[in-house]
């Protein structure tokens, strides 16, 4: 597992309702831009907004379209432990390759409990499991130590990294040349790339695979020239993101570029048409014809 991995979204109606029938189109747009696998179920995907049996339907319907062509991995990060493993079964009926998981958050839990958590899925889980390190979110903050501790275990086989530590990016690929690394901070892919990481999986990969794909592609063929323009022409998109709302502004992106990605489901709001006029500025100004 390396290269550019797609964390999906989830179409929802403007009533709140899942659409699995948008899920197709929007799997072989993006398998058609050249990405290495997808990555269901996790941030992007609005999962804890989401029941599991929702999840599950979502894991089946990626599946079954992609039918084997790229590699997948399941998010299967709950609170709850037994909803976790609700969440293997299926992924392990479904196919998928290996499965992914945030800590438990929300109750302060222990480092053992946490530690307890991981164990627990990877022991019961018969595909890889990749640890999931996003403090930002989650809150629960590891140092150093604990995550090489955790890489430790039997049945782990890497981490999906989403911070700004480049540092430990570069130490777990010193203490386990094997590991599976993939960045999540889409801003800096370049830099995790550059420190050892496998591949990166990021949110604004569902508007850009084409330019991501193409960026890492360039790192492995030691451009960094080439790279870092990409960097700096997927960053300038991202600004606009972040001013708008990311998750919002990338369905709404997505459907006036003709990959209907649904909406967001409440809390989230819809763009108003401030946030609509820069998506589409947004459009105009970066030649998306040219990014997909």
């Amino acid at each position: 597992m390396q290269g550019i991995y797609l964390p999906l979204m989830t179409p929802f109606s403007s009533n709140g309702l899942l659409q699995l029938d948008k899920i197709p189109a929007m799997v072989e747009h993006h398998i058609t831009q050249g990405v290495h696998g997808f990555y269901i179920g996790g941030s992007s995907s609005e999962c804890f907004l989401m029941s599991i049996d929702e999840r599950k339907q979502v894991l089946d319907a990626v599946s079954s379209v992609n039918n084997g062509r790229v590699p997948l991995i399941a998010h299967v990060g709950a609170i709850a432990l037994h909803e976790s493993l609700q969440l293997v079964d299926s992924a392990v009926a479904a196919g998928y390759d290996s499965i992914s998981a945030t800590p438990p958050f929300y109750y302060g839990f222990s480092k053992s409990e946490v530690i307890h958590y991981y164990k627990s899925l990877a022991q019961y889980s018969p595909i890889p499991l990749l640890l999931y390190n996003i403090p930002g979110t989650t809150g629960v903050n590891f140092d150093h130590k604990e995550l090489l501790e955790l890489s430790e275990l039997e049945n782990v086989v890497g981490i999906k990294h989403t911070t700004n530590d480049m540092f430990f990016v570069e130490r777990l690929r010193q203490a386990k040349p094997e590991s599976i690394i993939f960045h999540g901070e889409d801003t800096m892919l370049v830099s995790g790339l550059q420190m050892g990481a496998s591949g990166g999986i990021g949110s604004t990969y569902n508007l850009m695979s084409k330019q991501y794909v193409e960026l890492y592609q360039a790192v492995l063929e030691g451009d960094l020239d080439r790279a870092l323009e990409k960097q700096k022409q997927v960053n300038r998109v991202t600004e606009v993101l972040l001013d708008v709302g990311v998750y919002q502004g990338i369905k709404y992106a997505m459907g006036e570029l003709g990959i209907d990605y649904g909406e967001c489901r409440a809390p989230f709001l819809g763009l108003d048409s401030e946030g609509k006029s820069k998506i589409n500025t947004m459009i105009e100004t970066f030649s998306f014809n040219n990014f997909m």
